[in-house]
């Protein structure tokens, strides 16, 4: 295979020229580097195609998505081949690059906004790009937030300093309308620091009092002692979430500050005890962790080195609010796939199903040395459904897949079955040279602590590009 060209240059919010035309109108997110549309007034020019996989493959800078070289601000220059077998990636190779678009004037009207820390450099990430800030900027000032625009802002990642609010916004928290925000905080707030002696407080009594009564039993002999049944169930409850606090994260020193390890256990016994369908289950701890990390992150001085962060000087109010905001939210984006939780967990088996069938129709070479050699999806990519990827990437990277995953809002549970198998597509050239064994040990902890946010974005741009491909075929899914 030739080598193809380099793309080295990008539009002013950071997509790569022709890809934003290619989907441009088709849906959401609508662009590859990585806004769902083109900015449409700095375009100048470009067919917009509107075809399927024939017309993803004509455009060169499409064809190139799976094996670039990325270029960022002068600063970042990185060269990421995933392997994989795509349909779209069966294109010409040379690669053509426009002028990047002008950077748009600032809005100084930025009450209300947050700003990055006074004397940190510009980031070298595209997310964090002065265009990119500037248009997230003006956004968030209107008086009523266009949320579609937003999303598809959002979908290319999100300035740090900039995502508190917009995960609010995104996962309806917060209203659209800017008047209204202050008072529907405080509210939701308030409903959350009342929920906890109604449901954690009683919760611990009635632990401790059943606990007594068995230790009182115990001594006395007494086998008629009645325990309640509900004080059995909350005691069962907590000690799962107990567990599974001190494993949440285990390589951020931040969740594992005793403070953070309760905020974090309240939030999951409250959350499991108000959701009876599911209940608190193992890998909903983790997705907690992105919300508990960008809350915080509005108290803290140093919001890009969580390993200075501290909860001690913290005043309580501040760590209920962290805590409130992440319970809501984490409400919010289980709404959605709470079948993945409920008994026998029924969600996930459909995904790791249409995860299958969509390899199998875009890269079989792959998927037929899986099956040659035994490997089930489910050995490997259960974990990575229920914890949405989190455990298989570096904390960082999580964040601004949240990005994405929150930009898609009531698609998320269709857009998974896309990212992960973009996910495991990315490995394919090492995958087909393995045996069972080996398969199973490399995904089951796939290579990923030296990844950068141009990785993540490379498995998102393939997820987009075979939705936005099959977009209303579904022969690719057996049922």
């Amino acid at each position: 295979m030739s080598n193809p060209g380099k793309i080295s240059e990008e539009n002013g919010d950071g997509a790569f020229p022709g890809v934003s035309n290619l989907f441009s109108r088709r849906g959401f997110p609508g662009s590859i580097k990585l806004s769902r549309t083109a900015d449409r007034e700095s375009e100048s020019g470009g067919s917009r195609i509107n075809s399927g996989i024939e017309a993803a493959a004509s455009d060169q800078a499409t064809a190139e998505i799976l094996n670039l070289t990325i270029k960022d601000d002068s600063t970042l220059q990185r060269s990421a081949t995933p392997a994989g077998g795509s349909p779209l990636a069966a294109a010409p190779t040379t690669a053509t690059t426009s002028p990047a678009a002008a950077t748009p004037k600032r809005d100084n009207n930025n009450e209300g906004i947050p700003r990055s820390p006074s004397g940190v450099p510009v980031s070298t990430l595209r997310s964090m790009s002065e265009p990119r800030v500037a248009k997230f900027t003006r956004l968030l000032n209107e008086p009523v937030v266009d949320i579609e625009a937003l999303r598809e802002l959002a979908w290319s990642g999100i300035p740090q300093h900039l995502r508190p609010l917009c995960w609010r916004l995104l996962l309806g928290y917060l209203p659209p309308n800017r008047e209204r925000r202050d008072q529907i905080l405080a509210r939701k707030r308030r409903e959350y620091r009342e929920l906890i002696p109604e449901y954690y407080d009683s919760a611990a009594g009635a632990v401790a009092g059943a606990s007594a009564a068995a230790a009182a039993a115990a001594a006395s002999n007494n086998s008629h002692c009645n325990i309640s049944n509900r004080a059995t169930e909350e005691e069962s409850a907590l000690r799962q979430v107990a567990v599974d606090v001190p494993r949440t994260a285990p390589g951020v020193p931040f969740f594992h500050l005793p403070r953070m390890q309760k905020v974090l256990e309240r939030t999951l016994y409250i959350w499991g005890v108000r959701h009876p369908a599911s209940g608190y289950v193992q890998g909903i701890n983790d997705l907690a962790t992105p919300f508990l990390a960008v809350f915080a992150s509005e108290k803290m001085q140093n919001i890009d080195d969580m390993s200075t962060w501290t909860l001690e000087k913290l005043p309580e109010v501040d760590v209920l609010d962290i805590e409130a905001d992440c319970y809501w939210c984490l409400c919010k984006l289980l709404d959605g796939i709470q079948d993945h939780y409920t008994y026998s967990q029924p969600g996930i088996q459909k995904t790791l199903f249409h995860v299958r069938e969509l390899v199998a129709r875009v890269e079989a070479p792959t998927a037929a040395h899986l099956e040659k050699e035994n490997v089930e999806f489910m050995q490997f990519a259960f974990r990575w459904t229920n914890c949405l990827l989190l455990r298989e990437l570096p904390f960082k990277l999580g964040q601004r897949l949240w990005d994405t995953y929150l930009a898609e809002g009531p698609a998320l549970k269709e857009f998974l079955v896309y990212v992960l198998s973009s996910f495991l597509l990315f490995w394919a050239s090492q995958l087909k040279t393995m045996e069972f064994q080996e398969l199973i040990m490399f995904l089951q902890r796939v290579p990923t602590e030296e990844w950068e946010e141009s990785d993540i974005e490379l498995v998102l741009s393939r997820a987009f590009m075979w939705r936005a491909s099959f977009k209303g075929a579904t022969s690719h899914f057996a049922s």
